[in-house]
């Protein structure tokens, strides 16, 4: 098999080519990362983003939120760093572990902000697990789509027109590049999001027992409705270096973050 000369990285890894010197595409993009963007012009840039939409709405941005390390860290950059009110969306998978509760139970009383918890219909979630692990061999889709899809159809419903995110997909893959905008979108959503079974598949894949209706959680808002509301759906990572060590140490002492020890993964 195929390695990375630099990261390791095996040939099967998702979007992944080598150049002549056997390097990772992923890893030219952090170089790319590290020596050819100006973070300084990118956070201005964020700023500027951020003042045309603050202050003009009930809340100035959606925070899609896990508790994980990195939805953590973006909320309490936004609030801290650059004083927002943010409205922050879970969607609830159903595999959420002890730690992942405790850890957002914390970060909401720390920092003082509203949180919308959605938790969908467990019957339609078994029949999506099981027919997604028989098309894909994956049993997430409701996850992938839920959590993707579902905040954007709230900031239509409460007409919140900014959602930020938090790591770029260019930073663990080439979807994208850092070297161009990557917005969080219907046409990324669908590119590498929904393991290429949308809302209308997956009903017909179950011939009949689920419809649209039961599947809207999962679909994306339609384009109109995005326009009119002048939506943006950015990720904070585009616009200050990401630097996961850093930024856990961070959340670990300001917020009492606790990470959990996963099977083949470092700490």
């Amino acid at each position: 098999m195929i390695k990375c000369s630099r990261c390791l990285l095996p040939e099967t890894h998702e979007t992944i080519f080598f150049d002549e010197d056997g390097v990772c595409n992923v890893c030219r993009g952090i170089e790319i990362k590290k020596n050819e963007i100006d973070w300084s012009q990118k956070k201005h840039e964020f700023s500027l983003l951020l003042d045309k939409y603050r202050g003009k709405h009930d809340y100035d941005c959606i925070v899609p939120f896990s508790g994980g390390k990195d939805s953590t860290y973006t909320l309490l950059t936004l609030v801290k760093d650059f004083g927002l009110k943010p409205l922050v969306v879970s969607f609830d998978h159903g595999f959420m572990r002890p730690t992942v509760l405790s850890n957002r139970e914390k970060t909401f009383k720390i920092l003082g902000v509203d949180h919308l918890n959605f938790r969908p219909n467990w019957k339609i979630v078994q029949s999506l697990m099981r027919e997604s692990l028989r098309r894909k061999g994956d049993f997430c889709w409701h996850c992938h789509t839920g959590i993707f899809a579902f905040p954007i159809r709230i900031a239509v419903k409460f007409e919140i027109p900014l959602v930020i995110w938090g790591e770029p997909s260019s930073e663990y893959t080439a979807y994208y590049s850092y070297d161009e905008v990557e917005e969080v979108d219907e046409r990324r959503f669908n590119r590498y999001i929904n393991l290429g079974i949308n809302a209308e598949d997956m009903v017909g894949m179950l011939d009949g027992d689920i419809s649209m209706r039961d599947l809207m959680p999962y679909t994306y808002p339609n384009v109109t409705e995005l326009r009119k509301l002048g939506f943006r759906s950015v990720c904070l990572g585009s616009y200050l270096p990401w630097d996961v060590k850093t930024q856990v140490n961070r959340i670990n002492k300001e917020l009492q973050w606790e990470g959990d020890q996963v099977e083949g993964v470092p700490s």
